[in-house]
């Protein structure tokens, strides 16, 4: 592994020999090249800024998931009818003997419940 310090300076270190090498030689392929090693340079950098802000973004929104107080029942209206749902329960829901519930005994289940 190479060590944090000389990490983060390799896209600097990228386009500084690119624009040295450009000055310096009179040449079309170290023009070129000098070319390549700048525009790598410069996409290396835009990687990890994106790449770091990203990871910002999702630590900020886990941050902000934890502070938010969680509310477990939600009633809901619909057809006149007042229900009530959970909103933290995950998919497949289980009965209380910790057994799977299938969806058409759920199903069923909703159906004999509304008669």
């Amino acid at each position: 592994m190479l060590p944090q310090k000389l990490y983060e300076l390799l896209p600097y270190l990228y386009i500084l020999t690119g624009i040295i090498s450009a000055s310096l030689v009179d040449s079309m392929v170290v023009r070129i090249s000098s070319i390549l090693l700048i525009l790598a340079g410069v996409f290396v950098f835009i990687m990890r800024r994106s790449y770091r802000k990203s990871i910002k973004k999702r630590l900020d929104v886990d941050q902000m998931m934890m502070m938010k107080p969680s509310v477990p029942d939600v009633y809901v209206r619909r057809s006149g009818i007042e229900r009530r749902g959970r909103t933290d329960v995950e998919w497949p829901i289980s009965d209380a003997t910790g057994d799977k519930i299938r969806y058409e005994r759920r199903s069923g289940e909703r159906r004999a419940s509304q008669c």
